[in-house]
């Protein structure tokens, strides 16, 4: 089992890492001060085929694999964590969710524009009352002479506050089971769907967050997205997918981290000598390189695995649950290495706290993954 970049994968590395260094580490530090989506520099990602990397040719992308995916947002979050999670949902919850389920027709209307980073795409599941209970949801979608009316709130949406798309899920039939929830294409602009305010958020500023309300929103039957009633079957099958994606924004961050670490610990000068030359220190950088190296190694095995059909579900919640814990725990130390500037904003460390602790939350929390990696076990023994 070869885990090694291809050439092809080295190549793709090189050319994200050469454009986030180029467009968003300059920007980095202001787009979070100002919790400012840079929509100039998503349109720059979706000409160079970042945003649509996953998508067949036919539409538009470079029919990549999830590895040169899983390359591209940890490059990009190592630069700017909220920014590669925004491109994440338009290009695997969005657009790579459109390709596997939708008609040609809306193949051909919604993703293109996406792909060319000239529209902003977002997944609409969490609501008020229903986060980590998926199957709790209460947005409606009641069916009339062959339409369906919606009603309903979403909330913290990734990319709602500018979106121009949205995959809507709603219950179209029974209370809780499996059977029962639809997705629904719907777009802004569509009369009684609009957008609240951007939420203020401790981090993954530059990634707008926000609700989505659905007030007798009228979806005709060509607005459903694979099968009717069938949306959540749809849905669990780019979890898997989500989660070792997830980890890559964890790895992203933690390599951040570790770099940021190594550059200061050899630059300060405390008692006559660089603090890279004490004990401590240097255990602290070999934990943290040591939990890097673990987790994107495990999460490209689990990727490995995905592409090859295999059923990851334990396998991915384990990837996002280590990944996780790990970029928290890396983040702190990387605080903790640089003192008092660590806890500064002159120095990016404490972005990279803030924007860490959204890994044990967002896309299932921390909890919710020892839950699933439990589940798993007791199952298959």
């Amino acid at each position: 089992m070869d885990f090694s970049l291809s050439e092809e994968h080295r190549m793709i590395r090189r050319s994200i890492r050469r454009f986030c260094v180029q467009e968003l580490d300059p920007i980095a530090a202001a787009i979070d001060r100002e919790a400012r989506f840079p929509m100039d520099v998503y349109k720059k990602a979706g000409r160079e085929g970042f945003v649509g990397a996953l998508v067949p040719p036919e539409y538009g992308g470079g029919g990549a694999d999830l590895l040169a995916f899983y390359i591209i947002k940890e490059e990009l979050c190592r630069s700017a964590a909220g920014m590669g999670m925004s491109v994440a949902i338009c290009a695997l919850n969005f657009c790579y969710f459109l390709s596997l389920l939708g008609t040609e027709e809306q193949k051909k209307r919604y993703i293109p524009p996406v792909v060319k980073g000239e529209k902003l795409a977002s997944f609409c599941l969490t609501e008020p009352a229903a986060g980590s209970d998926t199957l709790g949801i209460r947005t409606r979608a009641v069916k009339k002479e062959g339409r369906f009316v919606l009603r309903g709130t979403k909330t913290f949406i990734t990319n709602a506050p500018l979106a121009d798309y949205f995959i809507v899920m709603a219950r179209t039939r029974g209370g809780r089971q499996l059977h029962g929830g639809t997705n629904f294409l719907l777009e802004r602009g569509m009369e009684g769907l609009s957008t609240g305010r951007p939420l203020e958020k401790l981090g993954m500023r530059c990634s707008p967050t926000g609700e989505v309300l659905l007030e007798e929103v009228v979806a005709e039957e060509e607005r459903i997205l694979g099968t009717e009633d069938e949306g959540f079957i749809h849905m669990f099958q780019i979890l898997d997918a989500e989660r070792v994606l997830a980890a890559a924004t964890a790895t992203g961050i933690t390599q951040a981290c570790l770099e940021a670490s190594v550059r200061y610990s050899r630059e300060r000068i405390q008692f006559g000598r660089p603090i890279a030359s004490f004990q401590l220190i240097q255990a602290k950088l070999a934990e943290m390189a040591v939990g890097l190296e673990v987790a994107r190694t495990y999460a490209h095995k689990v990727v490995w695995l995905c592409q090859r059909g295999k059923k990851v579900t334990k396998e991915a919640s384990i990837a996002k649950w280590f990944a996780s814990e790990i970029a928290v725990k890396s983040a702190l130390e990387a605080v903790q290495i640089h003192g008092g500037y660590g806890y500064i904003s002159e120095y990016p460390v404490e972005r990279y706290l803030r924007d860490a602790k959204l890994c044990q939350i967002g896309g299932g929390t921390s909890e919710i993954q020892q839950r699933i990696i439990a589940r798993e076990l007791m199952e298959s023994s």
